[in-house]
């Protein structure tokens, strides 16, 4: 929920002044309340200081207030904010963002365009480079390399679907 639907359902007749100020602190209420305050905060208490801030300026201010009013009053509530986090604790850990369906479709196909860029580019390229000079010479060192280029690009796409299937199977 934006600031202002926040701000106008504590005080219904906001004036421009106010619903200007309330709009240039949509960009700076994370960095002013906990982003500064330091470690990790779960959505749901993101959510309440937004709300919670919002309330106490609606509260302490007026329709004829002026921004530089507004900028103290927000100073106070930051304040306040500094002092007890509002009984809110901190997570020991950030919390996991929830993926929507198109974020996991995109880190899935990056898997594959990385697969497919390992096997044509780097293993074709070595295996043509150390099988045509395997066959021109009678080094051993090259045979060597050739196999472990072919033992590579064997393991590396083994270990791709092995990670698939894992994937599909869960």
């Amino acid at each position: 929920m934006k600031l202002i639907e926040i701000f106008r359902q504590q005080q219904e007749n906001a004036s421009p002044t106010q619903i200007a100020f309330i709009e240039s602190l949509e960009s700076t209420i994370a960095d002013d309340l906990w982003k500064s305050a330091g470690g990790h905060w779960s959505l749901a208490s993101q959510q309440f200081f937004r709300e919670k801030s919002l309330r106490h300026l609606a509260l302490a201010s007026d329709a004829q207030e002026t921004a530089e009013s507004l900028n103290l009053k927000w100073t106070e509530i930051v304040r306040d904010f500094h002092q007890n986090y509002w009984g809110e604790k901190r997570l020991p850990k950030a919390e996991k963002k929830v993926l929507t369906d198109e974020q996991k479709i995109s880190r899935e196909l990056f898997s594959y365009i990385l697969l497919l860029l390992q096997t044509t580019l780097v293993t074709k390229t070595l295996v043509l480079y150390f099988g045509l000079h395997s066959s021109d010479s009678t080094e051993s060192s090259l045979t060597f390399w050739l196999i472990l280029t072919a033992c590579f690009s064997l393991s590396s796409m083994s270990y791709f679907i092995y990670r698939q299937h894992r994937k599909g199977s869960s």
